[in-house]
């Protein structure tokens, strides 16, 4: 993860605005303290960037639905620009009142953007007040290392399609972020757009990332796909067409809960003593996967679980693995496809990364999983006896 991370510092120092720039603004001159925020005179540069790069994705980032796209690709640029100048100190140029500044006036950015609805009302928490069903205890966080608090509930955003558009299903999708916090701004959200415009409900699931485990992760995003299935005709869609979407470490979560927790497999599964409810009474199957750069071990994928899969990744990431997961998947009957994007990086998101960098072929790859999607739901609906040819295998790129 550090030296995913490494990477991406490289190109998003290029883009992401200087420390010259905020110096300029004058935003550092007085910290806005909100509640709950410890006093930061007391934390070194180290402790408090910490503490701002995971208050970002704990508050904001979490809830993109309650913002302007605008105030979250800006503080998503202060973001990493924080995190590029102060935030490892094997490569920090800045001194320490330097980085304080910077630091200070990110965090006045973060506190001045207004969301633009009530945050609490657009979420939906996945379990029961006090009932999430868990194996790890975690229940402090004083050295502010997890993005979430202990007193996290998951739950998940709706972005759903505008009045008069026709629906064609539904979008369950899972940020990455290394298991350490969830890349929604760049990943889920901008994604979700993308396909509200081609006519998809949308709901970004805000699971469980460290300490807590990818079962953990993985129980969060079958119960969200259960609450959407319940839900199915509220949202408009057909029960058969619900699928999921996982970003890096969002597809591994995936992975995992296509493994162990569809259909009628609940969080009893894992967690002893759990009793289900009446949501648990609903099927966590999926659709359809689309597995956006991730890395799988090809090993402790169960076939038998998998339905249809759409891989996507970039030409610089890692894609010989998600090659070798393709012929698996292939070659155990799955209709599947793997689209290798040229010259494009891990995390482009929708086409567009962290740092706004914009990579023309990989913004078309909604388009195609779209028409993936409704070959696979139409191949579900024909009668049982024209769909007894092989299933269909594409692979595109030109990876040299």
């Amino acid at each position: 993860m550090k030296k995913k991370l490494v990477a991406a510092m490289v190109a998003l120092a290029m883009v992401s605005s200087s420390f010259a720039a905020f110096a300029e603004e004058g935003t550092a001159a007085e910290i806005i303290m909100q509640e709950g925020d410890p006093d930061f005179s007391e934390m070194t540069v180290e402790e408090w960037e910490t503490y701002e790069f995971n208050k970002d994705y704990a508050e904001v980032f979490s809830d993109v639905t309650s913002y302007s796209h605008e105030d979250l690709r800006k503080l998503l640029d202060s973001h990493w620009n924080m995190y590029t100048l102060t935030g490892i100190p094997d490569i920090r140029t800045l001194s320490d009142e330097e980085s304080r500044e910077l630091i200070a006036a990110h965090h006045n950015l973060r506190a001045g953007i207004e969301p633009l609805n009530d945050v609490e009302e657009k979420r939906i928490y996945l379990w029961p007040d006090g009932e999430v069903p868990a194996v790890t205890e975690y229940t402090e966080n004083t050295d502010y290392a997890y993005a979430d608090w202990p007193d996290f509930q998951p739950y998940m955003l709706e972005q759903l399609v505008e009045d008069g558009t026709e629906v064609k299903g539904a979008v369950v999708l899972a940020a990455g972020g290394g298991h350490m916090f969830r890349s929604n701004v760049e990943e889920t959200y901008e994604v979700a757009l993308a396909f509200n415009a081609l006519g998809y409900q949308c709901f970004i699931v805000n699971y469980r990332v460290n300490p807590y485990t990818h079962e953990e992760a993985a129980l969060d995003v079958a119960r969200a796909v259960r609450i959407v299935r319940g839900n199915a005709e509220s949202y408009g869609i057909e029960e058969d067409r619900i699928a999921c979407a996982g970003f890096s470490n969002g597809g591994s979560v995936l992975t995992v809960l296509l493994d162990n927790y569809t259909g009628d497999v609940n969080a009893s599964a894992l967690v002893e003593g759990y009793e289900p409810d009446e949501v648990d009474a609903v099927s966590a199957d999926v659709n359809a996967y689309l597995s956006i750069y991730g890395n799988y071990n090809t090993e402790a994928i169960d076939t038998d679980k998998f339905p249809p899969v759409f891989f996507a990744i970039g030409g610089e990431d890692g894609w010989e693995s998600v090659s070798q997961c393709f012929d698996y998947v292939r070659d155990a009957g799955i209709q599947t496809e793997l689209h290798v994007f040229a010259g494009v990086p891990h995390g482009f998101g929708a086409g567009v990364d962290a740092g706004g960098n914009e990579y023309a072929n990989a913004l078309t790859w909604t388009q195609l999983a779209d028409c993936f999607m409704q070959d696979v739901y139409t191949k579900a609906d024909a009668p049982a006896e024209e769909t007894e040819a092989e299933p269909e295998e594409t692979e595109t790129g030109n990876e040299e």
